[in-house]
């Protein structure tokens, strides 16, 4: 049966911190974020690095793409670009729902930004080993 007859599908985007939101609002969305997305087999993983949001979703599309449309909505984020979305063949993230990291590598993440489609994400996912990742 060919992967999008399953439904995974993938987003990887980018995005701000709005200015006038403490980064401490990260917590509150992965509080409300990790219970919703289990129950809609959406995994992934986040990274913030203090300024700017970097998240890889996988699962279904019929989820995923309601999900975009929330978080290119939410006032938490400004200049959400999407840097890559499609068809997945199988799951990448396994051992979470949605894994967090915190980083202070900003050119790393910096140098993500100038990429798209699979090269940005394929870095990403090089990059992911380095992370200390909380599930």
């Amino acid at each position: 049966m060919p992967a999008d007859a399953h439904g995974f599908y993938e987003f990887f985007y980018t995005s701000q911190l709005d200015p006038q939101t403490s980064p401490t609002v990260v917590g509150q969305i992965l509080s409300t974020a990790r219970p919703h997305n289990a129950r809609m087999g959406v995994s992934g993983l986040l990274v913030f690095d203090g300024l700017r949001f970097f998240q890889h979703l996988e699962g279904p599309r019929a989820a995923l793409e309601p999900l975009m449309g929330r978080i290119v909505g939410d006032i938490r984020h400004q200049d959400v670009r999407i840097l890559h979305e499609g068809v997945l063949l199988q799951r990448r993230y396994h051992r979470f729902d949605m894994g967090y990291a915190q980083t202070d590598d900003l050119d790393a993440l910096a140098a993500l930004i100038s990429l798209s489609g699979v090269p940005a994400v394929e870095r990403f996912l090089h990059m992911r080993a380095g992370f200390d990742i909380q599930a």
